[in-house]
C-alpha cells in the first residue's frame, strides 16, 4: 500500500514552532504541559525533524487547545490579536494539505484580470 504524502506536515511544524516562540516556551516539555497534550505528540511537529505518522485530527486537537488558551495568557486586544494569528496560522497549514486545483488557478487568474481591466 502506498503511504499518502503529508506535506502540510512541515508548514505545521513551522507553524507551531512560531507559536511556541511566540507564548515564550523554550522547550517541548514545557509547551506540552501548558497544553495538556503529550510532549512525544507536540515532538512530532519539530521543524527539523517532523514526525509524518501525526494526523490532522491531532493537530486540530492542538490548534483548540492553543485557541482556548489564547484568552488566558492574553486580555483585551492583545488576546485577539493573538487569536487572529492562531486562526490564520491554522489556515495555513489547511491550504497546504489540499491545494487548489491548477484549473481552479487559473479560473482565479482570468477573473482578477478581468477585474483589474
Amino acid at each position: 500500500m502506498r503511504r499518502k504524502s503529508k506535506s502540510w506536515i512541515h508548514v505545521a511544524a513551522a507553524e507551531i514552532h512560531e507559536t511556541q516562540k511566540r507564548w515564550n516556551y523554550a522547550s517541548y516539555n514545557e509547551f506540552s504541559r501548558e497544553l495538556g497534550v503529550n510532549n512525544r505528540t507536540l515532538a512530532k511537529l519539530n521543524p527539523r525533524r517532523p514526525d509524518h505518522t501525526l494526523e490532522l485530527e491531532t493537530l486540530d486537537y492542538i490548534y483548540h487547545r492553543l485557541l482556548t488558551l489564547c484568552h488566558v495568557y492574553y486580555i483585551g486586544e492583545e488576546a485577539r490579536k493573538e487569536y487572529n494569528l492562531l486562526v490564520e496560522s491554522r489556515i495555513r497549514v489547511l491550504m497546504s494539505v489540499r491545494p487548489l486545483p491548477q484549473k481552479v488557478l487559473d479560473r482565479l487568474a482570468e477573473r482578477t484580470k478581468d477585474v483589474s481591466l
